[in-house]
């Protein structure tokens, strides 16, 4: 009772308050003054059901608010069922609030690119009567019939927080675990509320500043503070042992298994013949797994569509085969079922890409993944493949599952845990040459660029479905540099029989060259890269996020005009970690040719918030050398 209190508390505050609460947050158009769930867990007829309570308050603090915050949503599944929905608006006046019930509900089909994604439904509110002052409350009850499925709880969101509280009520047969994750959790204070048959544990967080949004940082789960809560185990009946739900990686491959256990169990013809036809001119397993692989790739169309627990449970290899189409799962399946028929070692296998921030050791819980793959054991080598991606090649991972635990299936009650390989920098080579010549003020040019490894299969799946037109457009993206003042002439793109990708460009530049008496002044440095890569470290706390490793070669040549003769090349310049990246430049002069040689490794995927001040001091060595000039005098 006295938990339940203090939720309640929180409600109902008086417009003094609010003003208190306007003042302090000047320059936010609004708050979140309220942010409370509970969640009752209950034994009905020796199963788990879990009833959730939320109820969201937000302040609106300026004009443009109204607009901004004018409806609410809930998101609901067949594993939360919305029981109850109300909405309503809190207006000010001088007798205190005005309460301007919601009328205009709206339930529309959710969407998302989650792999496992499983909120279907969105039930959308139209918020009435909003100025600024007003509040908007938002109200509903969730139903969980299956307890796998438990919400969570995010204590900081895109606006500042007042107040963030989330509490469980769980019978004494039923035993709760929870984790929380994140930055700053030690500012979420817990309590444990004991009574006779029920425990009720609360974890509450107040005055907590938004969040800072970086489009090159993680997954906002790698630091904003939440809470997973789960059932360790309950006891169906008095007089019966507790049945185990979550709390080991076993009992997560257990629940898995019961999807798959029964998945392509009968002999198909139809996919015998398939493979048989696919595999024919194969020499060796690792021949045979690449032509299957490869026929999914360019057969097999990916169509997220995952209802309830068609989030979890794939559909047989035949089927998909036979219809083209699937998702993750479905690709799995069929990659499974394909190489097994081919004499294979393949297995079931499941993953969180690289938005996902937990591990399965420390987390075994079905929020740690959120795709499926398949590994194949070539000669006790396990190579990762996943169907869903046209281009990457096989035996490589999506950049997304570098460096992720796969959970593999290998029979009942059998799993190992095996990490993805990250792709050395090496295999991600882009090269770029560029030809100058002076013409007046100008310069005149030619470039050749050839990209391998993860840069070629995003670039050649950027372009697969572009026109002429906007093909144009991408290579001169790529291929600009020196100023806004490049003049594509002419351009060409191809990719040629080892995937590598390679694009021409002509060009102009005018007004790039400075003159003085008789010397030019010309700035070889026509790209810059990395001069950007300079790091906030007064507020940033998260790592700064990279696709993947990669090393590119930068060449810049220049033909000495006739009666002129180089009188000054920059010194050579090298700096870099091992642990974060490297910079080499260097300038020759070849008879009337003077050359720029720039090169770049990238050897990490995240820059930690401990690493930004090494990094910045990379970054501002770098743009010194980016400053420096050659200059030709007349002879």
């Amino acid at each position: 009772m006295i938990v339940l209190l203090l939720l309640a508390a929180h409600s109902g505050r008086s417009q003094e308050q609010e003003a208190i609460w306007a003042e302090k947050y000047k320059g936010e158009n609004a708050v979140t003054t309220t942010h409370k769930q509970h969640l009752e867990v209950k034994l009905e007829e020796g199963s788990v059901k879990a009833y959730l309570q939320v109820e969201k308050e937000i302040l609106l603090l300026t004009d443009i608010a109204p607009g901004i915050h004018r409806s609410g949503s809930v998101y609901h599944n067949s594993f939360g069922k919305l029981k109850n929905v109300e909405g309503y608006t809190l207006v000010p006046g001088k007798k205190g609030y005005e309460k301007l019930k919601v009328k205009d509900f709206k339930e529309v089909k959710s969407k998302s690119a989650g792999v496992f994604f499983d909120d279907d439904r969105e039930t959308i509110l139209s918020f009435p009567g909003l100025v600024k002052g007003a509040k908007t409350v938002l109200k509903y009850e969730l139903e969980y019939t299956d307890l796998h499925f438990l919400p969570s709880h995010y204590f900081q969101t895109y606006m500042p927080t007042i107040w963030s509280g989330f509490s469980v009520t769980v019978p004494k047969d039923v035993k709760l675990n929870w984790q929380l994750h994140g930055q700053n959790t030690g500012k979420i204070k817990q309590s444990v509320e004991d009574s006779k048959n029920k425990t009720t544990y609360t974890w509450v967080a107040e005055r907590i500043g938004k969040y800072n949004y970086y489009e090159d940082a993680p997954d906002m789960s790698y630091y904003l503070p939440h809470l997973l809560v789960y059932i360790d185990s309950y006891k169906p009946g008095k007089d019966e042992s507790p049945k185990k739900v979550f709390g080991t990686v076993t009992d997560l491959h257990n629940f898995y298994y019961g999807f798959i256990k029964d998945l392509n169990a009968k002999p198909d013809e139809h996919l015998k013949k398939l493979v048989a036809d696919i595999t024919k001119d194969a020499a060796g397993d690792r021949a045979k797994a690449e032509k299957i692989y490869q026929w999914v790739q360019s057969n097999i169309k990916y169509v997220a569509f995952e209802d309830g627990m068609g989030g979890f449970i794939p559909r047989e290899a035949n089927v998909v085969c036979q219809r083209k189409y699937g998702d993750c799962k479905d690709m799995s399946s069929a990659l499974v079922a394909m190489c097994r028929e081919a004499g294979l070692k393949a297995h079931y296998t499941w993953i969180g890409t690289r938005a996902k921030p937990y591990k399965y050791h420390d987390t075994p819980l079905p929020v740690t993944d959120n795709h499926m793959i398949c590994a194949i054991d070539i000669d006790g080598r396990f190579i990762f493949m996943d169907g869903t991606d046209q281009h990457i090649p096989f035996g490589v991972p999506p950049y997304a599952l570098q460096g992720k635990e796969a959970l593999i299936h290998i029979g009942k009650g059998q799993y190992k845990v095996l990490p993805v390989p990250v792709i050395s920098g090496h295999e991600n080579l882009a090269v770029d040459s560029t030809y100058l010549s002076l013409t007046g003020k100008g310069l005149a040019g030619r470039v050749s660029m050839s990209v391998k490894g993860y840069g070629a299969w995003r670039l050649d799946g950027t372009m697969q479905y572009r026109s002429a037109k906007e093909r144009e457009d991408v290579v001169k993206a790529i291929t600009s540099r020196g100023s806004n003042k490049y003049i594509q002439k002419d351009f060409d793109y191809n990719v040629s029989s080892d995937n590598t990708v390679h694009a021409y460009s002509s060009f102009e530049i005018p007004d790039y060259a400075q003159q003085v008496g008789k010397e030019w002044y010309i700035n070889l440095n026509l790209q810059r890269s990395y001069q950007d890569q300079w790091i906030d470290v007064k507020d940033r706390t998260v790592p700064q996020e990279y696709s993947y490793k990669n090393m590119d070669r930068q060449v810049v040549t220049l033909e000495i005009p006739k009666g002129y003769h180089v009188s000054y090349l920059p010194p050579s310049f090298e700096s870099g970690s091992d642990k974060l990246w490297k910079c080499k430049m260097s300038y020759v002069q070849a008879g009337k040719l003077v050359r720029l040689i720039k090169e770049f490794e990238m050897n990490t995927l995240y820059i930690e918030p401990a690493q930004f001040e090494e990094n910045n001091k990379l970054v501002e060595g770098l743009r010194k050398q980016y400053q420096e000039s050659i200059i030709l005098t007349a002879d």
